[in-house]
């Protein structure tokens, strides 16, 4: 065969492969549909998928056409390997976030940067002088009703990661020079009440010698952030309760551990990335690993998933506390609980009533994340809580039944 023959020959060849190749990326979205081959995760998007559209008649087909197309915009073949793939190469290429809700910072620090958190951090967003007096109206009808039947208070808010590791931002997240939220907040409530109100920046920002205390790939404080926020909480509680007294560190043995992927790979995508900054803490002699139960019959309703009350139980301790909180309480109940002979969890920000009537607790404490702070309205949770209109400061209304569950989702 002539040379000219065979290039001929390879040109067709490569004609035939090419076209075979189209044909099956074509086909794969639709064999995949029917034989389900991509087994790739489905990407967290914090959206209910398209629903298949409902058909009503010629007048209505436009959006028929508009809902049928984004149904499978949403369902077709490979779609999760494929989001997944460009998500993956898209960091690791260019270290850039494929979520907007994430910020790439330094050295591999990621930040949350959803809701509102950047208008509070680049000063878009203020209290002004009601919202600071509805606020601490909330917190001194709350201590007044919990006074009255010898019941101690404390509010605290625990910092966002940005406000404690400033120094891995990315280098267009700039602080603006006006005083955010919380320090309008404490400073207001400084000058204007009673409340013991705790600001847990200070404690955590002095620990930061002691090693890492944030995780690097996740929204939240690990073990000894955590630690350090218990210690600051009963101090302030010492305050009211003589004799209360934190463990120190040296109580419990610590050493590194890996943990589970943080949330904000897991917002991006990513499933491989392991966050290496979680350090482990075993209790030494004579301390003994607290016990913790859900128990969500401590307060019926219906509860999320991994959300329901949990209760830790020290039989060697006195008291009872209960703690109103989101996720990063999470990081307490390993220590609390030596403090108190029961420590009731309480995953919302409103209160219930009757469940402390019911509880009769010797201290409550509300946590409260510092971007769920900034976003809260105390007006909406005065009148979730359904407190005694007695003595109540003006401008806190009661009435509503419902107790919602602050959900804090994965951040």
């Amino acid at each position: 065969m002539n040379p000219g023959a065979i290039s001929k020959k390879i040109l067709q060849l490569k004609a035939v492969l090419l076209s075979v190749i189209f044909l099956v990326l074509i086909w794969l979205p639709t064999l995949d549909r029917i034989f389900h081959m991509d087994h790739a995760p489905a990407p967290i998007e914090k959206r209910v998928l398209a629903k298949f559209p409902e058909y009503k008649g010629l007048s209505q087909s436009r959006q028929f056409v508009a809902g049928l197309e984004q149904y499978f915009n949403d369902r077709f073949g490979f779609r999760n390997r494929l989001i997944r793939a460009n998500n993956h190469w898209k960091y690791q290429l260019f270290r850039e976030s494929p979520n907007v809700e994430v910020a790439t910072g330094r050295n591999g620090w990621l930040y949350f940067r959803g809701g509102k958190t950047l208008d509070d951090y680049f000063g878009f967003s203020r209290f002004n002088q009601q919202e600071l007096e509805t606020w601490r109206q909330l917190l001194e009808k709350r201590r007044d009703w919990l006074a009255k039947r010898g019941i101690k208070y404390l509010f605290t808010i625990p910092p966002d990661k940005h406000s404690i590791y400033p120094e891995y931002l990315p280098d267009w997240w700039v602080k603006s020079d006006k005083p955010g939220k919380v320090d309008q907040f404490m400073e207001y409530m400084k000058a204007h009440s009673t409340v013991e109100v705790l600001d847990l920046r200070k404690p955590l920002l002095d620990a930061k010698p002691l090693g890492v205390i944030y995780l690097k790939t996740d929204t939240h404080w690990n073990f000894l952030g955590g630690f350090i926020g218990y210690q600051a909480v009963v101090d302030a509680l010492s305050r009211q309760i003589p004799g209360l007294k934190p463990l120190p560190l040296d109580a419990f043995d610590r050493k590194p551990s890996e943990w589970r992927i943080g949330d904000l790979c897991t917002l991006m995508g990513d499933t491989t990335t392991r966050e290496m900054q979680q350090v482990s803490f075993t209790p030494r002699s004579p301390l003994k690993p607290l016990k913790l139960v859900s128990d969500p019959a401590r307060l019926p309703k219906q509860w999320g998933p991994n959300n329901e009350p949990q209760v830790s139980e020290n039989d060697s301790g006195q008291g009872k506390a209960v703690v109103f909180r989101d996720s990063f309480a999470n990081r307490w109940r390993d220590f609390l609980g030596y403090n108190f002979k029961e420590v009731i969890y309480i995953w919302q920000y409103s209160w219930d009533t009757a469940f402390l009537e019911r509880e009769k607790p010797d201290v409550v404490i509300d946590e409260m994340l510092e971007r769920f702070f900034n976003e809260q309205d105390p007006l909406e949770l005065a009148r979730k809580d359904q407190l005694s209109a007695t003595n109540a400061p003006a401008g806190i209304p009661t009435g509503e039944t419902a107790v919602p569950t602050d959900t804090d989702e994965s951040h």
